[in-house]
């Protein structure tokens, strides 16, 4: 408990250190939590499926993760600004035809290229959206956005756990599990109470900023919603990758936590939304 406190702790504090750094020093050193998400996610993904992956797909995505932020933000900031996105996609999707290619002369199952495709678009390209809301030009729209991605699963986290030990307790053990083959200790009633902790931080930050920007808190619950269970979602998935390949936890690097993605999981789904969404509102 100890450990997981600790780890849990500077985990915290080195968001909120950038954080601060993109909002004291400049916005662009935002870019180095999605590089860190990025490469370190990225090798995580390949070493859980390394033993059905192609031969050199590994050695492949992990060079892919390490550079597909930095890619993007030399691109966007010195080179092509504001496009950076449009050739980040594109070298991913390079990679993903690169690897229909291979998997035809292979002949390999459908099954089989899936795997081999999985690390060229997961977690990257889900991360990529979070670099791109970072670089709005709209400092407010920006920055409420990325809250947004980052207190969203949390705070939908805390509630779920809290509220699932609470009613399971109640029900003496017999509450009504929502995946159990995925995540046995996942409950319903915690998966409801997720979504009631997305809406009241969704809410909380509506509140704060409505001087600020003219954003309809309509928006706001619908994000804390659909949020709330793209994070379940995201945790589901990350769930059924580790049963596929017989792990229990993507890594080691945060100790009673597990590995960077068993933290980013449904985040990384929740800033794919809330980046569609403020390109919709914007």
């Amino acid at each position: 408990m100890k450990k997981r406190v600790i780890s849990g702790a500077c985990y915290v504090a080195i968001i909120l250190g950038v954080f601060l750094l993109r909002g004291l020093v400049d916005t662009r050193l935002f870019q180095i939590l999605p590089l860190f998400f990025c490469s370190l996610g990225t090798f995580e993904i390949a070493r859980a499926l390394k033993t059905h992956l192609f031969k050199g797909w590994y050695s492949l995505s992990i060079i892919f993760g390490i550079l597909f932020i930095p890619q993007y933000a030399v691109l966007n900031y010195f080179i092509w600004e504001n496009y950076g996105i449009f050739f980040a996609i594109a070298l991913s999707q390079l990679l993903v035809l690169i690897t229909i290619v291979v998997a035809l002369i292979k002949k390999c199952s459908f099954k089989k290229f899936l795997v081999n495709v999985l690390p060229f678009i997961y977690p990257s390209l889900l991360i990529l959206t979070m670099s791109y809301v970072s670089d709005i030009a709209d400092k407010y729209y920006s920055l409420i956005a990325l809250l947004l991605i980052f207190a969203i699963p949390a705070i939908a986290d805390s509630f779920a756990q809290l509220t699932g030990m609470a009613y399971n307790k109640i029900r003496k053990g017999q509450a009504k599990k929502l995946c159990p083959k995925l995540s046995p200790n996942k409950t319903v009633a915690g998966g409801i109470g997720g979504i009631v902790g997305g809406i009241i931080i969704a809410v909380v930050l509506y509140f704060i900023f409505k001087s600020k920007c003219d954003i309809s808190i309509w928006i706001y619950l619908i994000i804390g919603v659909v949020g709330s269970v793209l994070d379940e979602i995201g945790d589901l998935f990350e769930s059924y990758i580790k049963r596929k390949v017989g792990i229990k936890d993507m890594g080691k690097i945060m100790p009673g936590h597990g590995g960077i993605m068993d933290r980013i999981d449904g985040m990384s789904f929740v800033s794919l939304f809330v980046c569609l969404v403020f390109i919709l509102i914007m």
